[in-house]
């Protein structure tokens, strides 16, 4: 086996449960959408913009509702639906809409810009808010990646425009109004809209679309359409599975690392001395190693010295 097989591993099939990002213009469907979720399991709905209201509960829309912009409730929702998966379904967890939450996020870096921008220089103070701003939403978005439970996520559409051949605006079409990382944490990005409604009356269901724009999933490409569009139709794009595992978090070794490194020979020299170098044999395997001495090149040189043993490290070397 070489090195390169032992640093990698042969890939599994692990759980994709359907993490969705719908957005649309108004009046496109959203809410309904989410209110389909019933039919796919026990249906949380974190509900920002009253759109659960049209849908009663006791009428073949079972759901529970919860409202609120604070992205810890959301955090709350799907850790505890995750933990509740048990083999016998997984809930849906829907945040409608994403776009309420990311505006109460944006209020919180502006509340905290004015806070810590009094005697002090206000674009320095903005960037320092945007720090306990998005920690949150970094958490979240984390947790989609491993999930147990469905997650359905709707967001208002915006336009988005070009500056085009004449210096003027172009639209060049709509884009869901969210923090630009959440489209990451999703598998699937669905834009919802109404087509050949008959004007001056209300749009029959088939009128109702869904275009996929963003897919990780074979099963559903980029440029399905559905109409009448419900979860149960995206449901191919999750995978049963082993329960995925965790990516390895190095960042907290990697701070402990950076602050033990040596910046100079001097400080080098002397951590090499207790951890039982012979200075000498240490300059020969750096040598042996990097050519003429170069103070450049510390950081390098702690890397190569700070795991070999002064014992055998000329074998290592």
């Amino acid at each position: 086996m070489t090195k390169l097989d032992k640093l990698f591993e042969k890939p599994v099939q692990t759980e994709r449960p359907l993490r969705i990002l719908v957005y649309g213009l108004p009046k496109r469907g959203k809410s309904h959408f989410v209110a389909t979720g019933a039919e796919v399991g026990p249906l949380y709905w974190i509900d920002t913009e009253g759109g659960s209201d049209y849908y009663n509960s006791d009428e073949d829309h079972g759901f529970r509702v919860l409202r609120s912009t604070d992205p810890a409730q959301a955090i709350k929702a799907i850790e505890a639906a995750s933990a509740s998966v048990n083999g016998d379904g997984r809930p849906v967890v829907a945040l409608d809409s994403f776009s309420s939450i990311w505006f109460n996020q944006q209020d919180v870096a502006e509340k905290l810009t004015q806070q810590w921008s009094r005697g002090r220089g206000g674009d320095r103070a903005s960037f320092r808010a945007w720090g306990p701003a998005k920690k949150p939403l970094k958490k979240l978005y984390d947790l989609m990646m491993k999930t147990r439970c469905h997650v359905v996520i709707t967001a208002r559409g915006k336009e988005k425009y070009e500056v085009g051949k004449s210096g003027e605006p172009v639209a060049m079409g709509t884009v869901p109004d969210v923090e630009r990382n959440l489209a990451y944490a999703c598998d699937l990005i669905v834009e919802m809209d109404v087509v050949n409604a008959a004007k001056g009356k209300p749009p029959k269901a088939e009128d109702y679309t869904a275009l996929v724009v963003g897919s990780r999933s074979p099963s559903i490409p980029i440029g399905t359409l559905f109409h009448n569009p419900s979860l149960s139709l995206f449901m191919p794009a999750s995978a049963e599975g082993e329960a995925p595992a965790g990516v390895a978090n190095t960042v907290d070794e990697q701070v402990r690392d950076a602050l033990v490194a040596p910046a100079t020979w001097a400080e080098l020299k002397a951590i090499l001395e207790g951890k039982g170098w012979v200075i000498d044999t240490a300059k020969a395997r750096l040598q042996e190693k990097f050519g003429k001495f170069n103070a450049a090149k510390i950081d390098e040189y702690w890397e190569f010295l700070k795991d070999r043993n002064p014992e055998t490290s000329k074998a290592a070397a």
